[in-house]
């Protein structure tokens, strides 16, 4: 019967401890990313193996692209990003770009470049394109024989037409201006141009020979002064680097050009952001709108991913965080300033998902959402996996422990104590927590271990954690008043290791290493 008791005490302890843990799990699964963002956002959208997204605005919603390495899937959402299937288009030249609004859908195939409406069908805009540019008046296309060519709406009369000496790189059309970068391969020169009345240069710029271009973005700032972004990725040593540089611009003539290089901060910790992948810019209403997916440093958790977004109003850009820690996110584009939708990775394949900075949506997170217990719990149960390590680790404070005991009850026997039993148990008591607080702190880096557990912030805290242990480990056995005596004393000293070893497994064990 007694027996009975001590295993119901001790079963009802550790599933207490794990609920709390549970609990404390929970509470940090629903933690923000940052102040100013909500929590991810599931859609109900399709999974595919995707690497590109494209959105356009419309009166109810957006015109989603999910782009993949056969074809176009173009998703009709509405505000909430509730999302249905509207199209399906295949065989596109996935390396060059497409755009899609609810009606119709642009892309090039097999070096034409084709028009598809719903109602009327496939037509061909250009027999002969390498790519094009597209806004909601206007199309611009290239040609291999380096000819830029303008099509107003409804895109079936050519407005104008232009030569350039070099190969066009990259072409952007903001409002009533259009502009175009030209490569020169040979000597890694690009030249920016302005279409008025013809192809105006602006300025020139040179790429370092150990650098690889991979992306030009041009920006609208204000009192019709503009940017232009680079992403390069820079080789030197067999590594590389990723740099993102800007210089401003306006439309004079024959200007010299400064690159200013970017450094990335997270907003709330000053962490340096590294590996800036895929940076899109958004035209917002005070300025322009930065989102790319990085890597950081976490002093506890190491190089994490997260998708950033930031305001592009100085060289050194503060970001906050749209994603948390555990998944893999990429190809981040703002819907509008409040929204901003991701995939994020789930093994091949690729899920949209997206974040708000929207006060009412922000709220809706902050609360326990769909999917939020079951995470919780896969999180423990994962992070569990770590006490394994936690009880490899005690073998030798155990053993220490055992000989300090033993080794005092033959002491106390032979001088022949009348209490010595129970002084030796209490030196039992003593000498475990002894121990495996010199283990702990000597043979692990305390401070991180602190830092991992959510309920806990000081080091002493950590030392009374361990005094909780050595407490709740005697418990069950005072409850069901069982007395230290000869008969007794093994069952004392084993039951109080391994009942305090099973608590220290899930109180501290996540949480080890």
């Amino acid at each position: 019967m007694l027996k009975n008791k001590l295993i119901g005490l001790s079963i009802l302890i550790l599933v207490c401890i794990a609920g709390f843990l549970y609990w404390s799990t929970l509470q940090d699964q629903i933690l923000p990313p940052s102040k100013d963002w909500s929590r991810s956002f599931q859609t109900n959208a399709i999974e595919g193996n995707f690497s590109k997204l494209h959105s356009v605005t419309e009166e109810n919603g957006y015109t989603i692209s999910l782009l993949d390495f056969n074809k176009l899937e173009v998703l009709s959402c509405d505000k909430e990003l509730k999302c249905e299937g509207n199209r399906t288009i295949d065989d596109i030249n996935t390396y060059k770009n497409s755009w899609s609004d609810q009606t119709d859908s642009y892309f090039i195939k097999e070096n034409s470049l084709i028009h598809i409406n719903k109602t009327s069908g496939e037509k061909i805009i250009a027999p002969e394109a390498v790519n094009f540019s597209k806004s909601e008046n206007t199309l611009v296309y290239w040609t291999e024989n380096n000819e830029v060519v303008i099509l107003d709406s409804p895109f079936t009369i050519e407005k104008s037409r232009f030569k350039s000496k070099h190969p066009v790189y990259f072409v952007k059309i903001l409002d009533n201006q259009i502009f175009v970068v030209t490569e020169n391969k040979q000597e890694k020169l690009y030249t920016l141009y302005n279409i008025t009345d013809n192809l105006t240069e602006l300025f020139s710029f040179h790429i370092g020979g150990h650098e690889n271009l991979l992306s030009v973005n041009i920006i609208q700032l204000k009192d019709m002064n503009y940017a232009i972004m680079l992403d390069k990725k820079v080789l030197a040593g067999g590594s590389s680097t990723k740099n993102i540089e800007l210089a401003q611009f306006d439309l004079n003539k024959n200007q010299s050009s400064t690159f200013d290089k970017l450094s990335f901060l997270e907003n709330e910790t000053e962490l340096a952001l590294n590996d800036i992948q895929f940076p899109t810019v958004y035209q917002g209403q005070q300025g322009p709108i930065i989102t790319f997916s990085a890597s950081l440093y976490d002093p506890i958790l190491g190089k994490i991913n997260k998708i950033f977004v930031a305001d592009l109003i100085d060289n050194t850009v503060k970001a906050n965080a749209v994603t948390k820690v555990g998944n893999r996110y990429e190809r981040s584009v703002l819907l509008n300033e409040e929204t901003v939708a991701y995939l994020r990775m789930e093994g091949k394949n690729r899920i949209l998902e997206y974040s708000s900075s929207n006060e009412i949506k922000k709220q809706e997170t902050l609360a326990v959402m769909q999917g939020d217990y079951k995470a919780a719990f896969y999180t423990l149960l994962s992070n569990l996996i770590n006490g394994f390590l936690l009880i490899l680790f005690s073998i030798g404070w155990i053993i220490l422990t055992f000989i300090v005991t033993y080794g005092s009850l033959f002491l106390f026997n032979k001088r022949r104590w009348v209490k010595s039993h129970e002084i030796a148990f209490v030196i039992h008591l003593v000498a475990l927590f002894i121990f495996q607080s010199i283990f702990l702190v000597k043979f692990t880096y305390i401070q991180s271990i602190i830092d991992r557990i959510p309920f806990i912030t000081e080091n002493w805290h950590f030392i009374l954690l361990l005094l909780l242990a050595i407490i709740l480990s005697t418990i069950p056995l005072f409850i069901v008043r069982h007395n230290v005596s000869e008969e007794t004393f093994n069952l004392f000293v084993l039951y109080t290791t391994f009942m305090n070893l099973s608590i220290l497994f899930i109180l501290i064990g996540p949480y080890l290493f």
